[in-house]
Parts: structure tokens; sequence; C-alpha cells
């Protein structure tokens, strides 16, 4: 079974967003970017897209988000966003 990642979604009224992931793609400034479990530590600009998470039940959720910044590191992955939108 693939490992996991926590993934947190933070607004500035809070925590919007945490669940645990085996995959995430979220909408880079060059393009989307993927990460996976053990990816290696990184900070980044995020730019307003489409947020993509794969749970380790198989399901996979969406949202929307603003622009803002995605960190990485330990297999805890960090957004900070100006909106967030889950979609049902």
């Amino acid at each position: 079974m693939p490992g996991t990642l926590t993934l947190r979604v933070l607004t500035e009224s809070g925590l919007a967003m945490e669940d645990e992931a085996t995959s995430v793609i979220a909408p880079g400034v060059v393009g989307y970017l993927g990460v996976l479990h053990n990816h290696a530590p990184l900070v980044t600009p995020l730019v307003p897209g489409k947020l993509t998470w794969k749970r380790q039940d198989g399901s996979q959720r969406t949202a929307k988000l603003g622009p803002g910044l995605l960190e990485i590191l330990h297999n805890r992955l960090t957004i900070l966003v100006d909106s967030f939108s889950l979609n049902a």
C-alpha cells in the first residue's frame, strides 16, 4: 500500500481542510505539480486552479484554490491560500 501524506489547507480564517492523501496535484506557476509520499522538501507559489488528491481508499477529491503557497516537508503538505472551495 502506498504511503500517505497529511494535506492541510489554511486560509486567513484558519484551517479550511485536513485529510490524508496518497497523492496530490496542485496548480503551480509553470503547470500542475504532483506530490507523493516522501517528496523532497519544497516551497512553491500556487496560482488559482483545481486541487486534486487521492485518499487511501482510492477515492478522489477536488477543490478550487485561490492564489497562495504550497509547502511540503516530512510528508506534511500545507497549502496557504486566499480562497478554498471544496467540491462535492
